[in-house]
């Protein structure tokens, strides 16, 4: 074989190889994305309704039913610094490593990958309603709200960050 064929052979494999990868991986909106990378993400969850911005919240949010979606940026064209979803009035979902359908919720709007990495995440810290979970790539905030179950995912780096600000909030006035 030449030398001109093996290159377009292998040349030939690694490109169906990236073919491959790029349509079995799907997209993902996680802090850390650009806002722009999340929204056009969001369109095709069919869990989330469209998110419009709320400057109050310095935010994007959305609602489909019972399930409330939520992103915090940096600007309104800005970085995802944190995302958060809320189930009401359906008792049988929760936000917990260890309940299933809590899980598979994950699972559906995200992927497996984050769904596993929320299960097999261990708490490091609780402070009030609020429980805070380390995983492999991603932290997670998780508590039980009126009628209800909330579980936040933020970067790595801005758990202890978090965990400081709720112990903070919970002696002093904050703005939540």
């Amino acid at each position: 074989m030449s030398a001109c064929n093996k290159f377009n052979l292998l040349s030939t494999a690694a490109l169906s190889v990236c073919a491959i990868a790029l349509t079995v991986a799907p997209a993902n909106a996680l802090p850390g994305q650009n806002i722009n990378t999340v929204l056009n993400w969001a369109k095709t969850r069919p869990q989330l309704s469209a998110l419009k911005y709320n400057s109050e919240a310095h935010g994007y949010e959305g609602r489909n039913g019972n399930l409330y979606f939520y992103v915090n940026t940096t600007s309104q064209n800005g970085t995802v610094t944190k995302e958060g979803i809320t189930v009401s009035d359906d008792p049988s979902i929760k936000f917990t490593t260890n309940n299933a359908k809590g899980v598979k919720l994950l699972q559906n709007i995200y992927n497996s990958e984050i769904a596993n990495d929320f299960r097999n995440s261990r708490s490091v810290a609780k402070v009030g309603r609020d429980t805070f979970s380390r995983g492999q790539k991603f932290a997670y905030i998780t508590a039980a709200v009126q009628n209800g179950t909330n579980l936040q995912i933020i970067s790595l780096n801005n758990l202890q960050s978090e965990i400081k600000n709720a112990k903070y909030c919970q002696t002093h006035q904050c703005d939540l």
